[in-house]
């Protein structure tokens, strides 16, 4: 990403600026079309053999491809909200449109003189039409981006609703094209005559002529209008294909089922599809884009409840984790009479621990606490927390009263095996703990609530009977 430039114009082809990449996988297309428009070029006028299932494939296959690609670009209207895309998914709806209005009165595919009344010349002048038109859109595309210096930006419309947006320009392509269709069927008789036969008029050639210079035009447009984007450098090439399909198709043979007319037509399904692909890549690429977010947001979540779950000074449980967990191991004694047993320990005189020896090294013994603490949790389900300041607790599900105990002498001890100094500690010279434990009996009904209480209780008469000793809650 070069300097100053945000992420938002990266992800969408309408956004991202077209790199050198880009621009040679572009100009590759061009160039490879090109060769093999001067090797067709001598052979455009030679007769072949008249194949009917040519354009029901071609303009079967033409419909779907500006179909889906329309359907894309609007879509990513629908998401950026841009009048340029909004403007050019309309030109491929366009020209799904009107290649199926083509089809209908193209003569011989589902009628010998065409369907809709069409006359001899009604498909060459929606041909016209068709070729015409979407030159137009792509110049509007064009004109409607915000151009100048630094990094693309998009045309976003506020005002317009994107599904409004697209209804009116699906509803203003669709009444176009009807209206033509009817004009051209219709007021038949009072179209120039472009064909004679398969053979093209010259004044038909002329038509075409000016078709391709509005084709011009518009490839001349897109590539004075910069920024470049992604979208624009394949716009560039499916202008430079749509010139040679006409050039080919129209104006340098001499009809229709000619080698010209032949790949011409190739030439217009290379037009179509190669937006279409780049735009499938895309949506592929935003895809495995969205898995793998999926999976880092995933492990994030992860990582994150698990620090909201630890105290960050002794990585024991924190105050939250340990409600959560005594509230559903309380919920699962209750339910199927199972003991269990709160033990809560606190540092004898860590206050005047902290104000002999200072914060610092007050934070490294709560530390070493932790760790014996943790290490008299010897099942699985055994839980040490930090309850509260200088406060520990070990939750032991199925532990009785005999078990809890041992557990709870095994902690004191632990403690005192530290030998850390406190010089101000009426116990002894070193850091002792006083323990309250308390045990749900299976037998009679108890809270959370009152267990802590009860285990507070004890803790508070091991405090007032001398500290340093294990203190049992009466049942």
């Amino acid at each position: 990403m070069k300097p100053g430039q945000t992420r938002e114009y990266w992800g969408h082809l309408s956004t991202e600026p077209a790199g050198l990449r880009e621009l040679r996988a572009a100009l590759g297309v061009v160039a490879l079309s090109a060769i093999v428009f001067v090797a067709a070029l001598p052979f455009a006028d030679r007769p072949l053999p008249h194949v009917a299932a040519f354009i029901p494939i071609y303009v079967t296959a033409l419909v779907i491809c500006d179909l889906i690609t329309a359907v894309l670009l609007l879509s990513q209207y629908r998401a950026l909200q841009s009048i340029e895309l909004l403007v050019l998914g309309g030109g491929y709806f366009f020209t799904a449109a009107v290649t199926a209005a083509y089809a209908l009165i193209f003569p011989g595919l589902f009628a010998p003189a065409g369907l809709l009344g069409s006359g001899p010349q009604t498909s060459s002048a929606l041909f016209m039409f068709w070729h015409g038109g979407f030159p137009l859109m792509v110049m509007a595309y064009s004109m409607a981006k915000t151009g100048g210096p630094g990094p693309p930006r998009l045309n976003r419309v506020r005002r317009l609703r994107p599904r409004i947006g697209i209804v009116l320009m699906v509803a203003l392509v669709l009444a176009v094209v009807a209206a033509f269709t009817v004009f051209a069927t219709a007021w038949q008789q009072r179209l120039p005559v472009f064909l004679q036969g398969d053979r093209t008029t010259e004044l038909g050639r002329a038509f075409l002529l000016g078709v391709w210079t509005l084709s011009v035009l518009a490839l001349l447009v897109v590539w004075r209008r910069r920024p470049h984007t992604v979208l624009d450098a394949w716009l560039l090439v499916v202008m430079a294909v749509w010139l040679f399909d006409l050039a080919l198709a129209a104006i340098l043979n001499t009809g229709r089922y000619d080698l010209g007319w032949y790949a011409g037509r190739i030439y217009g399904l290379l037009a179509a599809g190669f937006l279409l692909i780049v735009l499938l890549s895309e949506n592929a690429r935003h895809y495995a884009r969205l898995v793998r977010l999926s999976a880092d947001l995933s492990v994030a979540n992860e990582q994150l409840w698990q620090l909201s779950q630890r105290d960050a000074l002794t990585e024991l449980a924190n105050r939250r984790a340990f409600d959560r967990y005594l509230a559903e191991q309380m919920a699962v004694a209750v339910r199927h009479k199972r003991a269990l047993a709160l033990v809560l320990i606190d540092v004898d005189h860590f206050k005047a621990y902290n104000d002999h020896y200072g914060h610092h090294a007050g934070d490294q013994c709560l530390n070493r606490l932790a760790a014996a603490l943790q290490a008299c949790c010897r099942r699985p389900a055994d839980m040490a927390a930090r309850y509260g300041g200088e406060e520990f607790a070990l939750i032991l599900p199925d532990s009785d009263l005999a078990g809890a105990r041992h557990t709870a002498e095994a902690a004191r001890a632990a403690v005192a095996a530290l030998g850390i100094e406190h010089a101000g500690c009426s116990t002894g010279l070193h850091i002792s703990v006083s323990i309250g434990l308390a045990v749900v009996d299976p037998s009679r009904a108890m809270t959370m609530a009152q267990l802590i209480v009860a285990a507070d209780g004890a803790l508070y008469r091991a405090k007032d009977g001398g500290r340093d000793r294990v203190v049992v809650a009466a049942p």
